[in-house]
């Protein structure tokens, strides 16, 4: 199978960050490649998150192999010295169960061997993803994900499209040419709702104004001298003042100061 090296390359860089280091989970401690339906496939998880990236190839081969993750840094440097070059890329099994990847260009080659039977039991990634994929839309009222998570996207793509099927589904991120999908799995976040966070921000957000060593809302109800209704208009003069007005004639305005000292300026409450 041939393919571009710059595409290879391309493919690993992306879903690097996505390979696991657990070594008690030696068959996830590798990139997984395949061939199949005219596609060249790049796979990567930890079980928190999975990445999958692509090239279209001519050839209709099919086959996997693998690069663990202490081979990567190597097939990555080999690639990029290799640039655009047309890359031969093939998988071999010998007698003893090693597969081995290899790629070769015009002038260089790399081969890459593993045993087998480390990857014998690897994730059934298309039914991981096409279960997120083909999940009915449901409202999702908030989520949480672990930003050290987040950080590994930073190498997929300018810009990444996102969705979540529902709260308990991973949140799903593709590019725009449908040549990289990636999937995020949520935290739980029994302690926190949506709720208290907004009431917790819009009630930072209210402007206030400070009287007799008291911190009142300016957007609360305000009474002068005759009982008459003021409120604040939103906006402040050039020094930060909040500017004040009479309930119905918002056009004529007072600087909070002023209205206190000339109409007794009181909170209703």
């Amino acid at each position: 199978m041939n393919t571009n090296a710059h595409d290879l390359h391309r493919m690993l860089n992306q879903i690097a960050p996505h390979v696991s280091d657990d070594d008690t989970l030696p068959v996830i401690t590798a990139v997984r490649i395949e061939a199949e339906g005219g596609n060249l496939f790049a796979l990567a998880t930890d079980r928190y998150t999975m990445a999958v990236a692509r090239v279209g190839t001519v050839e209709t081969e099919n086959w996997q192999a693998y690069i663990p993750v202490e081979s990567l840094p190597a097939v990555l440097a080999w690639l990029h010295v290799a640039g655009t070059s047309v890359t031969q890329v093939t998988a071999d099994r010998d007698d003893n169960g090693n597969i081995a990847l290899s790629l070769a260009t015009a002038s260089s080659n790399m081969r890459v061997t593993v045993d087998s039977s480390d990857y014998a039991h690897y994730p059934n990634w298309r039914k991981t993803i096409g279960d997120q994929l083909e999940a009915d839309m449901e409202p999702v009222p908030m989520t949480s994900y672990t930003t050290e998570f987040l950080a590994r996207w930073k190498d997929a793509g300018t810009v990444l499209h996102a969705w979540q099927a529902g709260p308990r589904k991973a949140l799903v991120l593709a590019d725009d040419d449908g040549l990289f999908l990636g999937l995020q799995m949520p935290v739980r976040f029994e302690t926190c709702s949506r709720e208290p966070l907004i009431t917790q921000w819009l009630t930072a957000f209210k402007p206030t104004v400070t009287v007799d060593g008291v911190m009142h809302r300016l957007d609360e109800a305000w009474l002068d001298n005759d009982g008459d209704e003021w409120t604040f208009t939103g906006s402040r003069n050039p020094s930060g003042e909040p500017l004040m007005a009479l309930v119905g004639l918002e056009d004529d305005t007072y600087t909070f100061a002023q209205a206190a000292a000339e109409y007794g300026l009181k909170p209703a409450a």
